[in-house]
């Protein structure tokens, strides 16, 4: 209790954070400290909504993986198992990414019992109070993430047979997207530890972790593309099969003639297909016949 003077008025002393110099202010009969400015709340309903999902998620995932195995072993039904495939992958990784966010909101739980944002001004260990920032953020972090993941692979599922060249934009997109978050984090985790260890050291770990980027960005480009193709394999439209199964009789003796390119410009022209498109699917037929001679 705090003692009051004649015109009510009394002392406190207030703490902003661990470590900061304490501010003494004045409260009088009718004001008194903020202290709870989050108070504890929580019931069973939110417990179930934190673990609903990575729940709904996994059995979504086991009935996609089923309906995959069904469907490739049937002829003709090969598009549907691309997609069912697609969409398998995409509730995988929101199992796995948001499974470890929930655990380790489980674990920050079994480490500090029911966390009020009040208690932070009790906390006297820094490094518990890293610990939970960490598995919060890790959270928060997690419903970006499996967002952005499921964004890409739904819409390679649905739309990779009805808009041309949606498949190759899609793995640029999510290949640049992976480019970027790794290097960001890596280049944040470098300019910190390094500041951590050397006063003002963060522009060198910028450097160390930047100019590796820099110089080998396009092999980290092959290698991720070759991720992104494989969580998102090639897929034409009709439209673009068409055209592949034109070209593939034109080259039956592994040679163009200048009819042959003739009827091949006309079937492009019918079918709606401009160069670019042309060149990027006439080398995609050219490279697997390469690999498969």
């Amino acid at each position: 209790p705090m003692d009051f003077d004649a015109e009510g008025n009394a002392p406190a002393v207030l703490t902003y954070s661990p470590g900061m110099e304490e501010t003494t202010g004045t409260c009088n009969v009718e004001l008194s400290p903020y202290v709870y400015f989050v108070p504890e709340a929580g019931s069973g309903l939110s417990t179930l909504l934190l673990i609903l999902p990575v729940f709904s998620a996994a059995i979504a995932m086991f009935l996609m993986r089923g309906a995959w195995k069904r469907l490739r072993d049937e002829e003709g039904r090969e598009n549907e198992a691309n997609e069912a495939r697609s969409l398998y992958i995409g509730f995988t990784g929101k199992v796995t990414i948001k499974g470890m966010a929930v655990i380790s909101i489980i674990a920050t739980t079994v480490m500090f019992g029911r966390f009020n944002l009040a208690d932070m001004s009790s906390i006297e260990n820094t490094e518990q109070l890293v610990i939970y920032l960490y598995c919060l953020y890790a959270f928060l972090f997690s419903i970006l993430l499996t967002g952005m993941f499921e964004g890409f692979m739904f819409t390679y599922a649905i739309l990779k047979n009805d808009i041309l060249g949606i498949d190759e934009k899609l793995r640029k997109a999510f290949s640049a997207a992976i480019f970027a978050g790794i290097g960001g984090i890596s280049l944040l985790l470098a300019t910190e530890m390094m500041e951590g260890l050397i006063p003002g050291g963060g522009l060198v770990g910028g450097v160390i972790i930047g100019a590796p980027l820099v110089v080998l960005r396009k092999p980290i480009f092959v290698a991720i593309n070759n991720f992104s193709s494989m969580l998102m394999p090639e897929a034409f439209t009709k439209t673009e099969l068409s055209y592949i199964e034109a070209y593939e009789i034109a080259m039956e003796d592994r040679i163009i003639t200048d009819e042959e390119r003739k009827f091949l410009k006309l079937q492009a022209k019918t079918l709606g297909l401009d160069d670019e498109r042309v060149k990027y699917i006439e080398s995609w037929y050219d490279e697997n016949l390469e690999e498969e001679e």
